[in-house]
Protein backbone atom coordinates (compact mmCIF):
# COMPACT_ATOMS: atom_id res chain seq x y z
CA UNK A 1 0.00 0.00 0.00
CA UNK A 2 1.49 3.90 -0.78
CA UNK A 3 1.11 6.03 1.32
CA UNK A 4 -1.36 7.84 -0.45
CA UNK A 5 -3.53 5.42 0.01
CA UNK A 6 -2.51 5.28 3.39
CA UNK A 7 -3.63 8.67 4.28
CA UNK A 8 -6.88 8.23 2.38
CA UNK A 9 -7.79 5.55 4.61
CA UNK A 10 -6.77 7.57 7.39
CA UNK A 11 -8.93 10.55 6.61
CA UNK A 12 -12.16 8.28 6.21
CA UNK A 13 -11.51 6.73 9.23
CA UNK A 14 -11.18 10.34 10.87
CA UNK A 15 -14.62 11.48 9.37
CA UNK A 16 -16.54 8.36 9.96
CA UNK A 17 -15.88 9.54 13.92
CA UNK A 18 -16.14 13.12 12.88
CA UNK A 19 -19.84 12.27 11.31
CA UNK A 20 -20.57 10.36 14.19
CA UNK A 21 -20.07 13.23 17.05
CA UNK A 22 -21.89 15.84 14.33
CA UNK A 23 -25.19 13.33 15.40
CA UNK A 24 -27.84 15.31 17.19
CA UNK A 25 -27.26 14.29 20.92
CA UNK A 26 -30.71 13.19 21.13
CA UNK A 27 -30.13 10.55 18.70
CA UNK A 28 -26.76 9.41 20.45
CA UNK A 29 -28.77 9.30 23.83
CA UNK A 30 -31.87 6.90 22.63
CA UNK A 31 -28.36 4.52 20.93
CA UNK A 32 -26.83 4.86 24.59
CA UNK A 33 -29.88 3.84 26.27
CA UNK A 34 -30.53 0.84 23.86
CA UNK A 35 -27.26 -0.79 24.33
CA UNK A 36 -27.72 -0.77 28.31
CA UNK A 37 -30.73 -2.21 28.20
CA UNK A 38 -29.61 -4.74 25.57
CA UNK A 39 -26.58 -5.58 27.80
CA UNK A 40 -28.55 -5.61 31.14
CA UNK A 41 -30.78 -7.87 29.55
CA UNK A 42 -28.04 -10.02 28.50
CA UNK A 43 -26.48 -9.76 31.59
CA UNK A 44 -29.79 -10.91 33.57
CA UNK A 45 -30.21 -13.77 31.61
CA UNK A 46 -26.54 -14.87 32.10
CA UNK A 47 -26.53 -14.37 35.84
CA UNK A 48 -30.21 -15.95 35.93
CA UNK A 49 -28.73 -19.76 35.04
CA UNK A 50 -28.72 -22.22 37.52
CA UNK A 51 -25.54 -24.42 38.26
CA UNK A 52 -27.55 -27.21 37.16
CA UNK A 53 -27.96 -26.20 33.43
CA UNK A 54 -24.58 -24.46 33.46
CA UNK A 55 -23.48 -28.15 34.26
CA UNK A 56 -25.52 -29.53 32.13
CA UNK A 57 -24.53 -27.37 28.77
CA UNK A 58 -20.76 -27.79 29.85
CA UNK A 59 -20.93 -32.02 29.93
CA UNK A 60 -22.58 -31.79 26.54
CA UNK A 61 -19.62 -30.38 25.29
CA UNK A 62 -17.51 -32.81 26.79
CA UNK A 63 -20.06 -35.75 25.81
CA UNK A 64 -19.26 -34.51 21.91
CA UNK A 65 -15.82 -34.25 22.41
CA UNK A 66 -15.59 -29.99 22.72
CA UNK A 67 -13.29 -30.51 25.02
CA UNK A 68 -11.60 -27.12 25.16
CA UNK A 69 -15.15 -25.60 25.34
CA UNK A 70 -15.89 -28.05 28.17
CA UNK A 71 -12.87 -26.46 29.91
CA UNK A 72 -14.14 -23.16 29.94
CA UNK A 73 -17.36 -23.65 30.70
CA UNK A 74 -16.66 -26.17 33.82
CA UNK A 75 -14.38 -23.36 34.84
CA UNK A 76 -17.10 -20.69 34.76
CA UNK A 77 -18.94 -23.12 36.54
CA UNK A 78 -16.21 -23.57 39.68
CA UNK A 79 -16.01 -19.83 39.55
CA UNK A 80 -20.09 -18.67 40.08
CA UNK A 81 -21.44 -22.03 42.03
CA UNK A 82 -17.93 -22.77 44.26
CA UNK A 83 -20.27 -24.24 46.61
CA UNK A 84 -22.78 -25.71 44.74
CA UNK A 85 -23.81 -29.96 44.64
CA UNK A 86 -22.29 -29.38 41.07
CA UNK A 87 -18.45 -28.64 42.05
CA UNK A 88 -17.57 -32.17 42.56
CA UNK A 89 -18.61 -33.58 38.83
CA UNK A 90 -17.29 -30.33 37.36
CA UNK A 91 -13.94 -30.60 38.83
CA UNK A 92 -13.84 -34.02 37.52
CA UNK A 93 -15.48 -33.48 34.38
CA UNK A 94 -12.68 -30.38 33.85
CA UNK A 95 -9.79 -33.23 35.07
CA UNK A 96 -11.31 -35.50 32.09
CA UNK A 97 -11.30 -32.85 29.43
CA UNK A 98 -7.79 -31.69 30.36
CA UNK A 99 -6.93 -35.28 30.17
CA UNK A 100 -8.62 -35.54 26.49
CA UNK A 101 -6.70 -32.27 25.50
CA UNK A 102 -2.93 -33.81 26.54
CA UNK A 103 -2.97 -31.13 29.56
CA UNK A 104 -1.83 -33.99 31.75
CA UNK A 105 -0.43 -31.87 34.57
CA UNK A 106 -3.41 -29.62 34.65
CA UNK A 107 -5.83 -32.72 34.53
CA UNK A 108 -3.64 -34.10 37.34
CA UNK A 109 -4.49 -31.02 39.93
CA UNK A 110 -8.15 -31.09 39.21
CA UNK A 111 -8.36 -35.16 40.22
CA UNK A 112 -5.96 -34.42 43.30
CA UNK A 113 -8.80 -31.94 44.19
CA UNK A 114 -11.39 -34.37 43.87
CA UNK A 115 -9.57 -37.19 45.90
CA UNK A 116 -8.78 -34.68 48.78
CA UNK A 117 -11.83 -32.46 48.63
CA UNK A 118 -14.13 -35.43 48.01
CA UNK A 119 -12.44 -39.10 49.13
CA UNK A 120 -15.55 -40.58 49.87
CA UNK A 121 -17.52 -38.83 47.03
CA UNK A 122 -19.01 -40.43 43.78
CA UNK A 123 -15.99 -39.70 41.78
CA UNK A 124 -13.07 -40.47 43.98
CA UNK A 125 -11.99 -43.82 43.08
CA UNK A 126 -12.46 -42.91 39.34
CA UNK A 127 -9.86 -39.46 40.23
CA UNK A 128 -7.10 -41.72 41.76
CA UNK A 129 -7.36 -44.21 39.08
CA UNK A 130 -6.78 -40.80 36.20
CA UNK A 131 -3.99 -40.11 38.27
CA UNK A 132 -2.05 -42.98 37.79
CA UNK A 133 -3.02 -42.61 33.88
CA UNK A 134 -1.97 -38.57 34.06
CA UNK A 135 1.09 -40.17 35.16
CA UNK A 136 1.24 -43.32 32.51
CA UNK A 137 0.52 -40.82 29.83
CA UNK A 138 3.65 -39.09 30.47
CA UNK A 139 6.43 -41.68 29.93
CA UNK A 140 8.67 -41.94 27.76
CA UNK A 141 10.85 -44.65 25.71
CA UNK A 142 12.96 -46.51 27.30
CA UNK A 143 16.37 -44.33 26.65
CA UNK A 144 14.75 -41.47 28.08
CA UNK A 145 14.43 -40.46 31.91
CA UNK A 146 11.36 -42.86 33.59
CA UNK A 147 10.66 -40.47 35.87
CA UNK A 148 6.96 -40.45 34.62
CA UNK A 149 6.65 -44.45 34.66
CA UNK A 150 7.83 -44.70 37.94
CA UNK A 151 5.50 -41.95 39.44
CA UNK A 152 2.94 -43.92 37.14
CA UNK A 153 3.63 -47.55 38.55
CA UNK A 154 3.63 -45.30 42.68
CA UNK A 155 0.02 -43.83 41.37
CA UNK A 156 -1.58 -46.99 40.18
CA UNK A 157 -0.23 -49.09 42.84
CA UNK A 158 -1.81 -46.95 45.43
CA UNK A 159 -4.89 -47.32 43.29
CA UNK A 160 -4.81 -51.13 43.06
CA UNK A 161 -4.24 -51.14 46.65
CA UNK A 162 -7.38 -48.78 48.04
CA UNK A 163 -9.61 -50.09 45.55
CA UNK A 164 -9.03 -53.85 45.30
CA UNK A 165 -12.11 -54.52 43.40
CA UNK A 166 -12.20 -51.70 42.01
CA UNK A 167 -13.77 -50.75 38.81
CA UNK A 168 -10.83 -50.08 37.04
CA UNK A 169 -8.56 -52.71 38.81
CA UNK A 170 -8.20 -54.54 35.19
CA UNK A 171 -6.88 -51.59 33.68
CA UNK A 172 -4.77 -50.59 36.08
CA UNK A 173 -3.14 -53.80 36.41
CA UNK A 174 -2.92 -53.77 32.29
CA UNK A 175 -0.94 -50.39 32.85
CA UNK A 176 1.18 -51.36 35.90
CA UNK A 177 2.96 -54.39 33.63
CA UNK A 178 3.18 -52.17 30.49
CA UNK A 179 5.20 -49.52 33.27
CA UNK A 180 7.33 -51.87 34.80
CA UNK A 181 8.11 -53.76 31.43
CA UNK A 182 9.15 -50.73 30.62
CA UNK A 183 11.98 -50.20 33.51
CA UNK A 184 13.13 -53.69 33.05
CA UNK A 185 13.37 -52.78 29.30
CA UNK A 186 15.61 -49.46 30.23
CA UNK A 187 17.40 -51.68 32.77
CA UNK A 188 18.41 -54.06 29.90
CA UNK A 189 19.44 -51.79 27.70
CA UNK A 190 21.67 -50.75 30.09
CA UNK A 191 23.16 -54.31 30.55
CA UNK A 192 23.25 -54.52 26.61
CA UNK A 193 25.49 -51.43 26.55
CA UNK A 194 27.93 -52.60 29.63
CA UNK A 195 28.59 -55.27 27.18
CA UNK A 196 29.15 -53.49 24.13
CA UNK A 197 31.71 -51.77 26.32
CA UNK A 198 33.26 -54.51 27.39
CA UNK A 199 32.28 -54.26 30.59
CA UNK A 200 31.30 -57.65 32.13
CA UNK A 201 30.24 -56.60 35.47
CA UNK A 202 28.97 -53.55 35.21
CA UNK A 203 26.51 -55.21 32.89
CA UNK A 204 25.79 -58.25 35.32
CA UNK A 205 24.63 -56.03 37.42
CA UNK A 206 22.12 -54.21 35.57
CA UNK A 207 20.74 -58.05 34.21
CA UNK A 208 20.61 -58.82 38.02
CA UNK A 209 18.61 -56.13 38.97
CA UNK A 210 16.13 -56.98 36.11
CA UNK A 211 15.47 -60.67 37.34
CA UNK A 212 15.47 -59.22 40.87
CA UNK A 213 12.70 -56.66 40.48
CA UNK A 214 11.02 -58.11 37.06
CA UNK A 215 11.15 -61.91 37.35
CA UNK A 216 7.67 -62.37 36.43
CA UNK A 217 8.51 -60.55 32.68
CA UNK A 218 9.65 -61.85 29.36
CA UNK A 219 12.75 -59.58 30.27
CA UNK A 220 14.44 -62.24 33.35
CA UNK A 221 14.14 -64.77 30.30
CA UNK A 222 16.85 -61.84 28.09
CA UNK A 223 18.29 -60.68 32.30
CA UNK A 224 19.65 -64.65 32.44
CA UNK A 225 20.79 -63.91 28.38
CA UNK A 226 22.65 -61.45 28.83
CA UNK A 227 24.59 -62.81 32.31
CA UNK A 228 25.82 -65.70 30.48
CA UNK A 229 27.07 -63.14 28.07
CA UNK A 230 28.87 -61.26 30.41
CA UNK A 231 30.70 -64.50 32.10
CA UNK A 232 31.55 -65.54 28.19
CA UNK A 233 33.27 -62.31 28.16
CA UNK A 234 34.89 -63.02 31.18
CA UNK A 235 35.86 -66.46 29.50
CA UNK A 236 33.82 -68.31 32.59
CA UNK A 237 32.98 -71.08 30.40
CA UNK A 238 31.56 -72.97 33.11
CA UNK A 239 29.30 -70.34 34.55
CA UNK A 240 28.29 -68.91 31.15
CA UNK A 241 27.06 -72.81 30.19
CA UNK A 242 25.20 -72.86 33.47
CA UNK A 243 23.29 -69.78 33.01
CA UNK A 244 22.22 -70.79 29.51
CA UNK A 245 20.78 -74.08 30.70
CA UNK A 246 19.21 -71.98 33.14
CA UNK A 247 17.01 -70.12 30.24
CA UNK A 248 16.50 -73.80 28.43
CA UNK A 249 14.61 -74.58 32.09
CA UNK A 250 12.39 -71.93 32.06
CA UNK A 251 10.75 -72.44 29.26
CA UNK A 252 10.03 -68.81 29.05
CA UNK A 253 10.19 -65.98 25.98
CA UNK A 254 10.83 -67.88 22.85
CA UNK A 255 13.27 -65.91 21.31
CA UNK A 256 15.34 -65.55 24.10
CA UNK A 257 15.02 -69.44 24.47
CA UNK A 258 16.33 -69.77 21.13
CA UNK A 259 19.11 -67.68 21.52
CA UNK A 260 20.28 -69.49 24.66
CA UNK A 261 20.21 -72.57 22.55
CA UNK A 262 22.02 -71.30 19.67
CA UNK A 263 24.75 -69.56 22.04
CA UNK A 264 25.21 -72.64 24.03
CA UNK A 265 25.52 -74.97 21.16
CA UNK A 266 28.79 -72.68 20.19
CA UNK A 267 30.13 -72.35 23.70
CA UNK A 268 29.94 -76.33 23.91
CA UNK A 269 31.85 -76.51 20.50
CA UNK A 270 33.91 -73.81 21.98
CA UNK A 271 34.85 -76.00 25.31
CA UNK A 272 35.44 -78.90 22.98
CA UNK A 273 37.61 -77.49 20.82
CA UNK A 274 39.63 -75.62 23.80
CA UNK A 275 39.92 -79.23 25.58
CA UNK A 276 40.58 -81.42 22.54
CA UNK A 277 43.59 -79.38 21.81
CA UNK A 278 44.68 -78.83 25.28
Amino acid sequence: MSHSEAGKMRVREIRGRNALLGLPLCVLAVAVMACFVFSCGASKEIGSETAENQFERAKRRYDAGRYLEAIEQFKTLLARFPGSKYAEPATFFLGKSRFESKEYLMAEMEFERIVRDFPRGDYAEEATFMLGMCAYAQRRPAPYDQTATERAILLLTGYVSLYPGGAFLQQAEEKLKECRSLLAKKLQANGELYLKLHLPTAARLSFEEVLEKYEDLNWADWALVGIAKSYEQEENWAKAAETYEGVLERDGDAEALGTAKERLRKLRERIETSESSG
